[in-house]
Parts: structure tokens; C-alpha cells; sequence
């Protein structure tokens, strides 16, 4: 087989396992083959560009049937969405290679991946974002209530990012002038199914959405028992696109997401924001026991580790370190590191050079850093995990007192649901305050729970004080934001119960009251977003 080709393979075989190609920035240089440079734009997801120097050799009538030209065909088809094609010319062009079956492996990989996507996404419909910037792609259905929302959101990203990223690589790198692909998938199984994640792997590190391919990868919060940070997890998603396209895909993992986390809320508010509590805690934990994630154990992908907490942790070092750097440098700084990235310089010189010292001097530093952080709150009382619906089973009080690691708590918190389900909230109150007399007032699922009894004694005064304590720690667990907004509903003042409502509407859209609550407040306040609200009422109501 000639040297292009088993190139070619081993690109293919890189970027199926989710890292870049370890070669130098694309300057269209002496002696680089349109090929070479053309699958090097692709990398840098600058897909239109790399179409312009790759469509002339495919479809030369001298090249086109070759094997080679078929692979390459069929990877540019996958970029820019057209799956059906990716499949047939990836099939044919290992098929024509007569390759040995380790070695066309990743290939064939790639090749079902694609017949998989084309699979999936065969009766997806399509909506535009206002401005043009995003296609987003769903099942007809409910799904459709997502698209609005996102279609905002990431409009509001595209700005916030184009500024904080901007000057680095083409002019468009932070800006992009075509569309991005956004695709919107109602399971976990579909994830699986569209990227080289296995099920298990999803299920165990809790990856719930991708940046891959030329496109942003996201579950549908409908597929979660309690729904997750959908919104934040779209902006995160997005950034990885910018950053890949600003550092010419060179980018390692760790930056690559310590950037997408520190900028993940920048949709709606500045960069960084904090770590949530649960992460100081176990952030904080891992340095005292000396039980931190090396920058490295982070490759080939997050995906990769063995747990959830494990994966939770990695996400707290790279944000803490982007959060160390541009609390030193500034976006000036981090712009300066990402230029080095893009020019091909390892991270340890890049990172040096923005610094302006040895790379030992930051680790020092940022270690310094980490020991000096104090949990927001002590011994981190509750972990974000994210629960995948199996079916359509909802949560039992029985499934959250799992939860509790205390068996006095867990034992109280189950009886306090039984005497709920019987309609005895003034003595499951009881219970729930003896748990938090254990645990705390923050404690989310117990705010959570004592919260929601409360509101069903009509008594939403009593709700706001059970649940404010725990929202400031835990902002974006489920469920505290819609609870506040139905206590402040209660209470007759729906201009204070609308960002929560919101908010909840941030972490689980599919929630019929929330939705159809504000869809009242919106009418109230004269709000252009009423028409939003209705129509997602009605279809989660079957009211039209």
C-alpha cells in the first residue's frame, strides 16, 4: 500500500479515537499535497475550505474511483452532514484497499459510525437560529421545544465567544460564517450509536453531548430522570468548536476542556462563574488526599474514566486551571497560549510562553492555587450525578434516599416520602427537618423534597425559606428553580417567580407546569418570548 495511504488510515484512525493529528499548522506550504491540506481543515473544522481543496481531486476523473479518493470523499461527506454518502464511500474505499482487518479497523469504525448517524437522523426536521448561525436538527415531536430555546442560547454564545476569542487564526475562526450543525438526540443509546462512545462508557463517566465531527452532539434533557444543565452543556459544547477552530485543532484535552467549562455560563453571564459546591467539595478533597487526575490520565477523552465522580473531578482541575491563568493573564493571556497551540508548540511551551515563566513555575502555582481553595461548603454534601431514564419510570422518594450516604437520614428521608405519597405533609415535614437537622439546610434533595411539601400545605413562605439556601449552593440541581418559581406563583408575585422559572426551564424544558406557568407570566409582563411558552404548553399539555 503506498505511503498516502496508510497516512490516510492513521489520520482516520486518530481521529476516530478523538484526538488531532500531531503535525504542524496549515500554512499551505511548499511541498503539502491539496490532500494534506484539505484533511488539515478539516481538523481545524474549517470544512468549506477544506471542501474547496479536496472537491477538485475528487472529482477528477483520472483519481475518483480510487480507494483513497473514496475515503476521503467519504470522511468530507461525514463533516458536512450527508451521512448516507459518508457510509457508501467509506465502504467502497475499504473495500478497493484490500486492507488487513487491524489495520482497516478504525475505518470501518468510521464507516458505521456514519451509517449509524444516517440512520438516526433520518427523520430529524430542521430549525434555524435567528441569526442564521446554528441549524439544529431534532425528532419531530416534543423535541421541537428545545430548538427555541437552544436556538437563543447559543446565539448568545456565538457573541460572548466571538469576542473572547477573538484575533486568533482566520478572520472567521471565532466567528464562523456558515452554519454549525447542531444535532438534538432523545436517548443515550442514540448517542452510542452516532459516536465512539459505548453506552456503558456514557452511563459510567456521565458524557451526555459531544463538540465531534463538525458538529455539536447533545441528549435531550427528556432522556435524564431530572433533566441536567442542557443549556450551560450546549454553550460548553460550542466552545470546544471555537477553540478547535482558533488553535487549528492542536489543542490537548485538558485545555480543550478547561476552556469549555470555564466558558460553558457564558451564554448568560461572564466567563468562569464559580465551581458549584458539590465540585469545591470534591475538588477540594482529592488535593487534601493527594488523589488528583493527572492532565494526562484526560487523553484520548473525559469519556474515558471510570466514574462519574472520576470524570467530575477532571472537569473541576481544568477549570480551576483555566480559571488560575486568566485570573494571572487575563483573555490576553489565554489568547497568547492558544496562538502558541495553533503555531504547534507543546502545551508545557505554549502555556511557558503566555506565563512568561518555565512551565514548573505555573504547575507551582496553580498547585499553590488549589490548596488554597475552601469548599463553599464543608464535606460537599451532595454529588452531581446525572440519572439516565430507563423507559419512562420516574423518581420514587425510595430511589433519592439511595442517595444518602447516612443511614439515619436515608431511613428518615423514605419515611418522610411514604407519609407525602399518603397525604400527610405536615408530619413528612417533620421527617424531612429531622434530615436536615443531619445533613443541612443546602442539602438539595432534601430542600428539594421539604420545599415541594411545603408548597402542597399551601404554604409557599414557609417553601422559599426551605429551598433559597440550597439554590444558592446548588443552582442548577433540578427541580430547586421550578420549585422556587411555583412558591413565588403562589405567593401572587410572578414578576419574582420569573428567572426561576427560567431557570428551570434551563435544566428540564419538559416540565408541563413550568412551562405553562410561564407562558402566564410572559403574557403578564408583555414579554416577546409568550409565544414560545405557549406553543410548548400546549404540546405538553395536548391543549391546543
Amino acid at each position: 500500500m503506498r505511503r498516502t495511504a496508510r497516512w490516510l488510515v492513521g489520520a482516520l484512525a486518530g481521529l476516530i479515537a478523538g484526538v488531532w493529528l500531531d503535525v504542524s499548522p496549515v500554512q499551505a506550504k511548499a511541498g503539502e499535497s491539496d490532500l494534506e491540506v484539505g484533511r488539515q481543515l478539516l481538523e481545524e473544522l474549517r470544512v468549506v475550505e477544506a471542501a474547496d481543496k479536496l472537491e477538485p481531486l475528487l472529482s477528477d476523473p483520472k483519481r475518483k474511483a480510487e480507494p483513497l479518493m473514496q475515503l476521503v470523499r467519504g470522511e468530507l461527506r461525514f463533516f458536512q452532514g450527508r451521512y448516507d454518502e459518508a457510509a457508501t464511500s467509506l465502504r467502497a474505499g475499504i473495500a478497493g484497499l484490500h486492507l488487513p482487518m487491524g489495520e482497516s479497523a478504525p475505518l470501518r469504525d468510521l464507516a458505521e459510525i456514519a451509517a449509524n448517524t444516517a440512520d438516526v437522523t433520518r427523520d430529524f426536521v430542521t430549525q434555524h437560529s435567528p441569526a442564521g448561525h446554528f441549524v439544529i436538527r431534532h425528532r419531530p415531536g416534543l423535541s421541537r421545544i428545545l430548538a427555541p430555546y437552544a436556538a437563543e442560547a447559543l446565539e448568545r454564545a456565538y457573541a460572548a465567544l466571538g469576542d473572547d476569542f477573538s484575533g486568533l487564526g482566520p478572520a472567521d475562526a471565532a466567528r464562523p460564517t456558515q452554519p454549525i450543525l447542531v444535532e438534538i438526540y432523545e436517548s443515550v443509546a442514540d448517542l452510542a450509536r452516532v459516536s465512539s462512545l459505548t453506552l456503558k462508557e456514557i452511563e459510567t463517566s456521565g458524557t451526555i453531548a459531544l463538540c465531534k465531527w463538525n458538529r455539536l452532539m447533545i441528549v435531550s434533557p427528556q432522556a435524564l430522570v431530572r433533566g441536567y444543565p442542557w443549556l450551560d452543556t450546549l454553550t460548553h459544547e460550542y466552545t470546544h468548536y471555537i477553540v478547535s477552530r482558533v488553535s487549528r485543532g492542536l489543542a490537548p484535552v485538558w485545555i480543550q476542556e478547561g476552556l469549555a467549562k470555564f466558558e460553558e455560563r457564558r451564554w448568560r453571564a461572564g466567563s468562569g462563574g464559580g465551581l458549584s459546591a458539590s465540585l469545591e467539595g470534591l475538588l477540594t478533597t482529592a488535593v487534601a488526599k493527594n488523589r488528583l487526575i493527572s492532565f494526562e490520565r484526560m487523553s484520548p477523552s473525559m469519556a474515558k474514566l471510570p466514574s462519574q465522580e472520576d470524570t467530575a473531578l477532571a472537569f473541576a482541575e481544568v477549570y480551576t486551571a483555566m480559571e488560575f491563568l486568566h485570573g494571572k493573564l487575563g483573555w490576553p493571556g489565554l489568547r497568547k497560549m492558544l496562538h502558541g497551540l495553533a503555531q504547534g508548540q507543546p502545551d508545557t511551551v505554549a502555556i511557558a510562553a503566555a506565563y512568561g515563566a518555565p512551565y514548573a513555575q505555573f504547575e507551582r502555582g496553580y498547585r499553590n492555587h488549589l490548596r488554597a481553595r475552601r469548599a463553599k461548603v464543608k464535606g460537599a454534601p451532595f454529588a452531581e450525578k446525572l440519572h439516565f431514564r430507563k423507559g419512562m419510570k420516574k423518581p420514587t422518594d425510595e430511589d433519592d434516599s439511595r442517595e444518602l450516604a447516612d443511614p439515619k437520614a436515608r431511613a428518615l428521608l423514605r419515611l418522610g416520602g411514604l407519609l407525602r405519597v399518603r397525604g400527610r405533609f405536615a408530619a413528612a415535614a417533620i421527617e424531612y427537618e429531622k434530615v436536615q437537622a443531619i445533613l443541612g439546610s443546602i442539602h438539595p434533595l432534601v430542600a428539594l423534597k421539604l420545599g415541594r411539601t411545603y408548597l402542597a400545605m399551601n404554604a409557599p413562605e414557609r417553601a422559599i425559606a426551605a429551598l433559597e439556601p440550597a439554590r444558592e449552593s446548588f443552582g442548577d440541581v433540578p427541580g430547586l428553580q421550578a420549585a422556587l418559581g411555583t412558591a413565588w406563583l403562589k405567593r401572587g408575585d410572578g414578576k419574582a417567580a420569573l428567572p426561576y422559572l427560567e431557570g428551570a426551564i434551563a435544566t428540564s424544558p419538559f416540565d408541563p407546569n413550568m412551562q405553562c406557568a410561564l407562558a402566564q407570566v410572559y403574557a403578564q409582563v408583555k414579554s416577546p418570548l409568550v409565544e414560545r411558552a405557549q406553543v410548548a404548553c400546549q404540546l405538553l399539555t395536548g391543549i391546543e
